[in-house]
């Protein structure tokens, strides 16, 4: 009875995953294959491309560094909050295992702060009239945002949205224009849950907001690369975790039709969401357990570790005994005329013998 429920729970969760999409990358560091990425290690990939050490190996292949000498001096990571996946030309898309990466990347932060860098990371969503950053304060920019499906006047989640955008280009003009030392991580915050909560899945003016979403994508990623003189990686990282919340809030809010309606949907709907987003959390973990140690094996060590491990143990043996050697020869030498003993002590000494 159980195993059905599971294999249910498991592709469903296999089929609402999050992704991580890198836009640019300096030559140092490259990005290939489609092989599957646990959110977890989001910050430690991009640690390594920044040149920090990792502190929990990973097995992904994904990534490989090319140049250790040539990685990024920076990394700009924007979060879309309530999608599942955006489609953008030229990118490296790589799908991710659990829900937690859009939580994890505040780890680069203090990786970035242990290496005596620069960072900084803002929600757009929180922001009015301006934000702060290291480089000074970002001024929303809506001269390049010109929407047609989208109705700012008339629907306050498209007004947000598109404030959002324009705090992107703003900060887009501010990393090309500054010459003040450019922060090392940059993590933006664009959500698109007030737009889903408003707007079909399908509909035209959120299939808009997704396009214009790119579009500053994309001028972030050129003044990024402006910005670093190339050497930086822009990556994009989706977190759809909010979307079941979302849409209960959209079933609790629609017009009661009867009584046993409203007992479903602020009662009974709520509790399945719960129940239902617990048992994800739980499957995750126990895929996650599982997939770190099926059968509790012993640590694995590199390739290298036996022949280094060898060449120190012989080579401290043989040091030893060559030095106990030394000294018991040193110890029980006679004195004689031919020995080095004889020849290194004063000639009064020698008259006297």
């Amino acid at each position: 009875m159980l195993r059905p429920i599971y294999v249910l729970f498991a592709l469903f969760a296999a089929a609402n995953c999050d992704q991580l999409s890198v836009l640019y990358s300096p030559k140092a560091v490259e990005f290939s294959g489609n092989s599957r990425l646990d959110a977890e290690s989001l910050p430690e990939v991009f640690g390594a491309a920044l040149g920090y050490s990792v502190s929990q190996p990973t097995e992904w292949d994904g990534m490989v560094i090319k140049d250790p000498f040539s990685t990024a001096n920076g990394a700009v990571v924007v979060v879309a909050e309530g999608l599942e996946s955006v489609a953008v030309e030229g990118a490296k898309n790589y799908q991710l295992d659990g829900n937690t990466g859009s939580v994890a990347l505040s780890e680069l932060i203090q990786k970035s702060a242990d290496h005596q860098g620069v960072s900084f990371e803002v929600d757009l969503k929180e922001s009015s009239d301006s934000f702060n950053t290291p480089l000074g304060t970002v001024q929303p920019d809506d001269e390049e945002v010109k929407p047609q499906h989208l109705k700012p006047k008339s629907n306050k989640a498209d007004s947000d949205f598109l404030r959002q955008l324009a705090f992107l280009n703003g900060l887009s003009d501010l990393l090309v224009t500054s010459t003040d030392r450019i922060p090392t991580v940059h993590i933006v915050r664009v959500s698109f849950e007030a737009l889903l909560a408003a707007h079909e899945p399908n509909s035209p003016a959120l299939e808009e907001a997704k396009k214009l979403f790119v579009n500053a994508l994309a001028g972030l990623e050129t003044a990024s690369e402006k910005a670093f003189d190339g050497a930086v990686i822009v990556g994009l990282v989706t977190a759809s975790e909010g979307q079941l919340v979302v849409r209960s809030k959209r079933q609790a809010g629609a017009p009661k039709q009867a009584e046993t309606d409203d007992v479903s949907s602020h009662i009974i709907f709520p509790d399945l969401v719960r129940c239902f987003i617990n048992s994800l959390q739980l499957i995750n973990f126990i895929n996650h357990c599982f997939q770190q140690n099926p059968m509790n094996l012993a640590t694995k060590y590199n390739s290298n570790y036996p022949v280094i491990f060898n060449i120190i143990l012989w080579f401290s043996v043989v040091l030893v005994f060559s030095l106990l050697a030394i000294s018991i020869v040193i110890g029980t030498m006679d004195p004689g005329r031919d020995s080095i003993i004889y020849r290194m002590t004063s000639t009064r000494m020698k008259k006297d013998n």
